[in-house]
C-alpha cells in the first residue's frame, strides 16, 4: 500500500471513530462494538504503472570535424531539413594544401635519401674492390719480401728495395682505406629507424590527403538540422558535434522502470501517452526494448532506487512532439473483468503478513482469509472463495476484532 494510501486511511479512520463515539453516545447502553460496513462489489479494475521520460530521436547524427581549419562556408540554419548527402559546410583549405606540398616534400626527401642508403650495388663494388686490393696488395708483399733477400745478397740496388717498400705500402693503404669504406657502407645501410622515419613521413602525407576528402561537411542521413556549434571565419570547437542532423518523424522515449513492476511489461505491449505541453492530445507507443541490467537511480524520494531502462517507440499520429519534451504514460500492467473489489480500508494485514477481512452477518464477525489481487488506487481486488457481491465487511478492521464477536453496524 502506497504511503498516500494510507494517509487516506488514516484519516478516514480518524473521521469514523469520532463517528463511532457520537453514535455509542446516543445509543446509550449497547455493549456491542459499532462497525461502519461497506458491501463487496464486482468491478472492472486494472493496475498502473505512472512514468515520465524524455522523447528523443529515434536517429540522430552529431557530426564532427578534427580538422583544424577555418570553415569559410555554411550552407544549413537550424531547422533546415537534409537529405543524406547534402552539404552542410566547408571549410577553407588553402593552408592544407601548403601542408600537402611540404608533407609531399618531406617525403621525398626521405625517400630519396633511404633509396641511397640502400643501393647494395655499392656494397658489393666496395666488396669486389676489397677482393681485388687484397691480390694487390699480397702481390706486392711478396716482391716487397723477396727483394729484402736479394738486397741482403746484394743482388738489387737500394732505391730497387725502396721502390718495392714504396709499392708495399701503398697497396697496404689502398686496402684499408676500401675496407674503412664498405665497413661504413654496411653500417650506414638503412636500419628499423630509417624505415619507420620513412613511414612516419608516408602517413604524414596520406592524412594530410585525406583531410582534403574532409574540407566538405556532408549529412549522413536525411533529418532536420537541430543544432549548429560552428562559425564562418573560425576553427570548430575540440572534437565535438559541429551540427546535430535528426529524424523528428521518428520518435522514442526511455522510461526509468521500478525492479519491482519491470516483470509486468514486455516487448511489443502498447501503452498510451500524454505531454503537459500538449494537455488535450493522447498519443500512443509500444515498448520497443526492454534493457538487460539494471541500474541504480539516486536522488528520489525513497532515496536509492532500482530501476531498468525501458524504450518505447512513439507509433501513429506524433503532430506537436518534439525532442526534448517531457512524456508521461500510464502504462497498464494488469486487469480485470468483474473482479470482487474493496477499498483498502477494509484489509486487515495480520502479523503473520497474511491478509484477512471480517464479513459481517446477523451482527457478528466472521473473520475470512483473502488474497489480494490487482491493485487500483482506490480499491483492491479480494480472491477467496468464501466472499461473494454484496456481502458486507467492516471498515478499518484493527486487534480488537475477533471472529465471532457481536458488533452492531452504523447506519
Amino acid at each position: 500500500m502506497t504511503k498516500k494510501k494510507k494517509i487516506m486511511g488514516i484519516s478516514i479512520i480518524l473521521v469514523i471513530l469520532l463517528f463511532i463515539v457520537l453514535n455509542f453516545k446516543s445509543a446509550g447502553s449497547s455493549d456491542d462494538i459499532p462497525v461502519i460496513t461497506t458491501d463487496i462489489r464486482t468491478s472492472n479494475i486494472s493496475s498502473d504503472i505512472y512514468v515520465k521520460g524524455e522523447l528523443k530521436s529515434k536517429i540522430k547524427s552529431e557530426i564532427s570535424s578534427d580538422l583544424t581549419y577555418i570553415v569559410d562556408n555554411i550552407f544549413v540554419n537550424v531547422g533546415d531539413k537534409v537529405k543524406k548527402g547534402d552539404k552542410l559546410a566547408t571549410f577553407d583549405m588553402k593552408e592544407l594544401n601548403q601542408d600537402i606540398e611540404s608533407a609531399k616534400l618531406e617525403f621525398e626527401i626521405q625517400e630519396a635519401q633511404y633509396k641511397e642508403k640502400n643501393i647494395e650495388e655499392r656494397i658489393l663494388c666496395l666488396k669486389k674492390d676489397v677482393e681485388n686490393q687484397t691480390m694487390d696488395f699480397e702481390i706486392a708483399q711478396n716482391k716487397y719480401e723477396s727483394s729484402k733477400s736479394l738486397y741482403e745478397l746484394g743482388s738489387i740496388s737500394k732505391d730497387e728495395l725502396d721502390s718495392d717498400y714504396n709499392t708495399y705500402k701503398k697497396a697496404q693503404n689502398n686496402l684499408d682505406k676500401i675496407k674503412v669504406d664498405l665497413n661504413k657502407a654496411i653500417r650506414e645501410k638503412n636500419n628499423d629507424s630509417d624505415a619507420k622515419s620513412l613511414e612516419l613521413k608516408k602517413l604524414n602525407l596520406k592524412q594530410k590527403i585525406d583531410d582534403l576528402s574532409k574540407s566538405t561537411v556532408i549529412s549522413p542521413i536525411d533529418g532536420t538540422v537541430t543544432a549548429i556549434d560552428a562559425k564562418i571565419g573560425s576553427i570548430p570547437k575540440g572534437a565535438g558535434g559541429i551540427f546535430v542532423i535528426e529524424d523528428l518523424k521518428n520518435l522514442k522515449a526511455t522510461f526509468d522502470i521500478n525492479e519491482f513492476d519491470i516483470s509486468k511489461l514486455h516487448k511489443g505491449q502498447k501503452i498510451n501517452l500524454t505531454t503537459e505541453s500538449l494537455p488535450d492530445a493522447a498519443f500512443k507507443g509500444k515498448i520497443t526494448n526492454i534493457y538487460p541490467t539494471a541500474r541504480i537511480k539516486e536522488g528520489s524520494a525513497s532515496g536509492k532506487q532500482i530501476i531498468i531502462p525501458v524504450e518505447v517507440d512513439l507509433i501513429g499520429n506524433i503532430k506537436g512532439l518534439r525532442p526534448g519534451l517531457i512524456i508521461e504514460s500510464k502504462i497498464e500492467t494488469e486487469k480485470r473483468k468483474d473482479a470482487l473489489v474493496l477499498p483498502y480500508e477494509a484489509i486487515y494485514e495480520k502479523q503473520d503478513k497474511t491478509n484477512c477481512i471480517f464479513v459481517v452477518k446477523d451482527e457478528m464477525l466472521k473473520e475470512i482469509p483473502v488474497k489480494l489481487g490487482i491493485q487500483s488506487d482506490l480499491v483492491v481486488q479480494v480472491i477467496s472463495k468464501d466472499i461473494k457481491p454484496g456481502d458486507k465487511v467492516a471498515l478499518n478492521p484493527n486487534e480488537a476484532f475477533i471472529d465471532g464477536m457481536k458488533v452492531s453496524t452504523m447506519k
